[in-house]
């Protein structure tokens, strides 16, 4: 817990992911359609689709999520469901770097469940959250916690 603000439960937190999984790759298929990234054949040669794949989730999600990250702590999802991203045991916004480099990274790698060892990494990181500090890898990682804003 932080010094002042609650944990956000497991339920937000699913919530305000499923919402972000769902906006994001609407964003990143925009981008997709604007820029062409997919329209040679080269884009679908050895492992460039994983690469562009990955680079055009990062993408979507900076547009979708970049702000709000950078002004509020907080996701599309987190906002609409009121939690926000904070350093772990304060109430302090965590900083920007923390929230763009590390959990930007992670983020992609829920869209590329189709590749098996990329699936092992998503639900490793969204399993830590059933422990007691309610903290995904990705949190663990960055040293942030998600706390309900009241």
């Amino acid at each position: 817990m932080t010094d002042s603000l609650p944990l956000a439960g497991r339920g937000r937190r699913l919530v305000a992911t499923l919402i972000d999984l769902t906006v994001v790759p609407v964003a990143s298929l925009l981008i997709m359609l604007v820029s062409g990234v997919f329209e040679s054949a080269e884009a679908y040669a050895g492992n460039q689709i994983y690469i562009r794949g990955f680079l055009l989730g990062v993408t979507g999600y900076l547009i979708v999520n970049g702000w709000l990250l950078h002004a509020r702590g907080q996701t599309l999802g987190k906002a609409v469901m009121g939690i926000m991203i904070v350093s772990n045991g304060t109430s302090e916004q965590a900083p920007l770097w923390k929230l763009v480099i590390i959990r930007a990274l992670f983020f992609p790698v829920l869209y590329l469940v189709v590749v098996f060892p990329l699936t092992l990494i998503a639900v490793i990181d969204q399993v830590f959250i059933f422990g007691k500090q309610r903290r995904c890898l990705h949190d663990l990682v960055c040293g942030t916690s998600v706390v309900y804003l009241r």
